[in-house]
């Protein structure tokens, strides 16, 4: 079974390779070696060779004074040590999310009540399928680590400011690790952040959405709210990032008659033009 993650759009023509058969090469205990032979957009045909991975998920902890929950560890392949942030490989039909969650806890001790989806990144694009899901985490609680057997880690707290210096003198090189720093930075750390929350509880036909625009409204907060097909309700938030925090723990109580059950936030990108916070439209 072909687990390479759908492209969000078709490939054209003028640059689609067409796989005409294949072979599996090698099947270890994590690695599996695929070699297909394919025919180019100009009718020739070669050989591509790359790894079936079955996905992967970091995590940015956060703890409530703003430092992060790092870890030291060695890498056979490099012969050295490297600082990340806690990551691991999904488990067979296991969600990113539980991943995050469990490789969290097991990794560093750590548990946390609030998850963000901060981005997706495929690695090693030429020859690997692997996607990992990089999730902000915050509100920690120290619960106790519970490595795997034969892993070992130190796990340590710098702030954003020593993470970023050890990025720009070359201590912190692990891809991963470099890419959602600096999509923290961009999309978190900045003085305007912007996330996409979907509420899920008993949050229609209560007057959610006209509670929460009153709300953002006060906090300063612009973007739009709407009601979706499923019974929850979708909302893009803009502003301040202590804003969006105060405005997210009011949006779990909600007005009377709801009862939110959750809320799952992505990190977006601020977008430019919003001067209010309105309704749109169910979708």
């Amino acid at each position: 079974m072909d687990s390479r993650p759908k492209p969000p759009h078709p490939p054209t023509p003028e640059l689609a390779e067409t796989r005409l058969d294949g072979e599996q090469v090698y099947r270890g205990a994590l690695l599996d070696v695929r070699r297909d032979r394919v025919r180019l957009p100009n009718g020739h045909e070669t050989v591509r060779e790359y790894i079936v991975h079955p996905g992967a998920v970091l995590v940015v902890p956060v703890l409530d004074d703003g430092r992060f929950v790092v870890e030291r560890q060695f890498r056979y392949p490099h012969q050295r040590v490297f600082l990340e942030f806690p990551a691991g490989k999904l488990d067979h039909g296991e969600q990113p999310l539980v991943t995050a969650e469990r490789e969290l806890i097991e990794e560093t001790g750590y548990s946390a009540s609030d998850y963000q989806l901060l981005g997706v990144m495929h690695p090693v694009i030429s020859y690997s399928t692997e996607t990992i899901h990089m999730y902000v985490a915050r509100n920690l609680t120290h619960v106790g680590a519970n490595l795997d057997h034969g892993e070992f880690l130190e796990v340590d707290t710098m702030s954003l400011e020593d993470l970023l210096a050890s990025l720009d003198r070359g201590d912190i090189t692990d891809a991963k690790t470099m890419v959602a720093l600096l999509l923290y930075q961009r999309r978190v750390a900045s003085a305007l952040v912007a996330e996409r929350w979907t509420i899920r509880g008993r949050v229609q036909g209560v007057g959610y959405r006209y509670s929460l625009i009153e709300a953002a409204t006060a906090a300063g907060v612009r973007g739009w709210v709407r009601n979706r097909r499923d019974g929850s309700v979708e909302a893009f938030v803009q502003g301040d990032a202590e804003a969006l925090r105060q405005l997210k723990a009011w949006c779990r109580g909600g007005p009377p008659g709801a009862h939110v059950t959750s809320i799952d936030s992505d990190i977006l990108a601020p977008e430019a033009g919003l001067h209010a916070f309105v309704q749109k439209p169910t979708e």
